[in-house]
């Protein structure tokens, strides 16, 4: 199932699609800078994932304050709610969009885990190593508008060992020790391998996704911190597109086609490093360049584009309108020799007649489609 990203730019808007994750599990770590994880032998299992075929780094990812607690709530929500400490907040339940009320109002699920949060729906500020302030959905449960139960907010101990059963997006968030905030860097690198490592291993072959990141850095004013993301359709890589909690709230938003919380909407999500081709069963035949007709034609507001390549190269598979103005851009990658099917969604742009155009070296080819809505 495809998901279209869309991007908004002050002379026009298109779209890039993502395949939306069946899963994805979101660790939050603490107080540590880029450069004191990437490369650090300190963290030998963290920086394993950006060498994995199915890891991604992110190279350019910023937290948006100091201290700890606005930066959950941004990533949570697309804003700070006011708070800009680490007390807890004297106005919760909160009662404003978030990532979790609109994902189970759309009919997905989602939960988030604290390891040593000593029971289901906890919302008292300490308890042992738990800490509240690293837990943002706490202060959205049994809201009257935008809220949800508080089976939503669950210990780590009840985080599932069999992974299908996840909730469609979670958060996981280590207690005050392992999440490296009072803890070492080596704990907090075994402490990811030991409890999420077989999920690591299993979203890259359940089109599910795994994402690393941290709230801040270590109280610079670049607040640069690492951010990994890890999954089956993860183009591995490093990838300098700047971004911050909003662009991960926002990406997580358009994978499943939800509303924008806060300033999410202002923010540009991160498509660059995910594979939005499907490879088609090869017959054995020899191969050519060819580029369909895209099906249904005219279509509205959904069509699938084939095309096939006879030897690997970069490809580029760009929408046009009449005058000759870029609107999409569907592929733009390496790809091995093969049969591709992309679909392309038009919801953003008017009625018309639309050109596509494929290039792969000396390969070029148009052609036309219209959209009638």
């Amino acid at each position: 199932m495809f998901i279209f990203i869309t991007l908004m730019y002050s002379s026009f808007s298109f779209s890039a699609q993502i395949t939306r994750p069946a899963h994805i599990v979101i660790c939050m770590m603490e107080n540590r800078g880029y450069n004191q994880i990437i490369g650090s032998s300190q963290a030998p299992f963290i920086n394993s994932l950006t060498a994995d075929s199915k890891g991604a780094l992110l190279t350019n990812s910023h937290g948006l304050t100091h201290p700890s607690q606005p930066n959950y709530l941004m990533l949570y929500s697309g804003s700070n709610q006011g708070v800009i400490d680490d007390a807890t907040p004297s106005n919760f339940p909160f009662l404003t969009p978030n990532l979790g009320a609109y994902l189970i109002n759309a009919g997905f699920k989602f939960k988030g885990y604290c390891e040593d949060q000593p029971s289901v729906g906890y919302n008292g500020t300490v308890s042992g190593s738990y800490y509240r302030k690293h837990n943002p959905w706490s202060n959205w449960q049994t809201a009257p508008t935008n809220g949800y139960p508080i089976t939503v907010n669950q210990p780590f101990t009840a985080y599932p060992s069999n992974f299908d059963s996840l909730p469609t997006v979670c958060f996981v968030v280590p207690n005050i020790i392992n999440d490296m905030h009072d803890g070492t860097i080596p704990q907090g690198d075994a402490w990811i391998q030991n409890n999420l490592g077989p999920y690591i291993t299993w979203c890259k072959t359940h089109n599910s996704l795994f994402i690393l990141t941290w709230d801040e850095d270590n109280g610079t004013t670049p607040n640069q911190i690492p951010t990994i993301f890890v999954g089956q359709k993860v183009i591995h890589g490093t990838y300098n597109q700047y971004l911050s909690h909003y662009s991960i709230l926002r990406t997580i938003e358009d994978m499943y086609g939800i509303p924008y919380a806060g300033h999410s909407d202002t923010a540009h999500a991160i498509t660059s490093c995910f594979d939005n081709t499907t490879a088609v069963q090869s017959t054995g035949e020899a191969l050519n360049y060819s580029l369909s007709q895209n099906f249904p034609n005219p279509f509205n507001p959904s069509t699938k584009i084939d095309f096939e390549i006879p030897k690997s190269g970069l490809v580029t598979l760009k929408v046009y309108n009449e005058l000759g103005e870029e609107k999409e851009e569907l592929v733009n990658k390496n790809l091995q020799e093969g049969k591709y099917e992309v679909e392309l969604d038009a919801k953003n742009l008017s009625s018309g007649v639309y050109f596509y155009t494929l290039e792969e070296g000396d390969f070029r080819e148009t052609k036309s489609m219209l959209l009638i809505k």
